[in-house]
């Protein structure tokens, strides 16, 4: 095993469940795409609110997009592509159980199989070998943006969001959408979103040198209640039970980050055992809204020993070791970015002890 391997597999153990990082032997399907299809769009026409809804606006267009993800049924078959990486195919489902409760189901099509399912706050994961596990979380995590399809934050403190026109994508008619980082420290994405339903039907990613890192693209798009039927038999009794055995400790922590990208703040801070390690962390979630920071900070004597500097695709992990603390930046950034940010942390001493 080369040393590049060894340090990412040291990496993903000590970051555990935070990155989901996707790695399969499978082989590169096609990349001809075929026109999505829609069964019926009766369902996203109805949640529409024309009188809100302004077609000039790029956040009107962005509101629709969490709008029609959270209030639809559907089945959309989408591939992700990148340099230097095999094109991965997933299939992403969202419907309604029996009981109108809602429930999501991604799905990797390649390999030997990778999977996530959303239902009443417990999402379940189940990957290749690691004992199936539930957290706690209302939405399948995949390579789209959270804050695209679900939370609708609001991003203008962070990035600058333009209406670019209208473009074809799979034979649809779409608008595109245009969201860059304000002071540049950050990738900047490319949307395409289908005039009819308001879904998501291309995503591209860009570098800070503008270059092409990540592309997402929809190969088939069903829009329909009949989705629901998939999941009239699932027996979400079958899913695991939330893990009680993370216990966290919310307090002030004994460090701080120096520096943040311009809209970057601090959602929480904690002290846990990271799962599948056993260790146990001090942990920081940075967030602008769009992309999520972690920072994990622990004892020198007990983390891995090595610094560590890797960008698979979009993620970076970047671990340092000054011989007291190791720090670990992981997050869908660049890597000079999350650097910036391992470096700036300074500890506290705490005068009591």
């Amino acid at each position: 095993m080369s040393a590049k391997n060894q340090h990412w597999r040291l990496c993903i153990a000590l970051v555990g469940f935070f990155s989901f990082v996707f790695h399969t032997s499978a082989q590169e399907i096609s990349q001809q795409v075929a026109s999505p299809t829609q069964e019926s769009a009766e369902s996203v026409d109805s949640q529409d609110d024309t009188s809100t809804f302004n077609p000039l606006s790029a956040e009107s267009w962005m509101q629709r997009l969490v709008e029609n993800t959270q209030n639809s049924a559907f089945e959309i078959i989408f591939v992700v592509s990148a340099n230097q990486r095999e094109t991965m195919p997933y299939m992403w489902r969202r419907g309604v159980m029996p009981n109108q409760s809602p429930i999501e189901q991604l799905s990797l099509l390649n390999g030997p199989g990778f999977e996530q399912v959303a239902h009443m706050g417990r999402l379940s994961i189940f990957e290749p070998g690691y004992a199936p596990y539930s957290v706690q979380g209302s939405h399948v995590q995949g390579p789209i943006p959270q804050a695209f399809i679900y939370e609708g934050f609001d991003l203008s403190a962070a990035y600058d969001v333009l209406l670019m026109g209208r473009n074809r994508v799979s034979a649809r008619m779409a608008q595109q959408i245009r969201v860059i980082s304000k002071d540049k420290t950050r990738f900047s994405y490319h949307l395409w979103l289908d005039e009819q339903t308001g879904l998501l039907l291309k995503l591209d990613m860009y570098d800070l040198d503008g270059s092409l890192l990540e592309q997402i693209q929809v190969t088939q798009l069903t829009v329909s209640q009949s989705v629901n039927q998939v999941f009239s038999n699932f027996s979400v009794d079958q899913l695991p039970q939330v893990s009680t055995s993370n216990a966290q400790s919310s307090r002030e922590l004994l460090w701080q980050a120096g520096y943040l990208p311009v809209g970057m703040r601090v959602l929480k801070q904690d002290v846990h055992r990271i799962q599948r390690t056993g260790q146990m962390t001090e942990y920081m979630l940075l967030s602008d809204g769009l992309v999520d920071v972690s920072v994990y900070v622990m004892n020198a004597n007990e983390a891995f020993q090595e610094d560590l500097a890797v960008a698979t695709g979009s993620h970076a992990v970047i671990s340092k070791t000054d011989g007291r603390v190791q720090v670990t930046v992981v997050g869908e950034i660049p890597v000079v970015t999350a650097e910036k940010i391992a470096e700036s942390i300074v500890i506290v001493d705490n005068q009591d002890d």
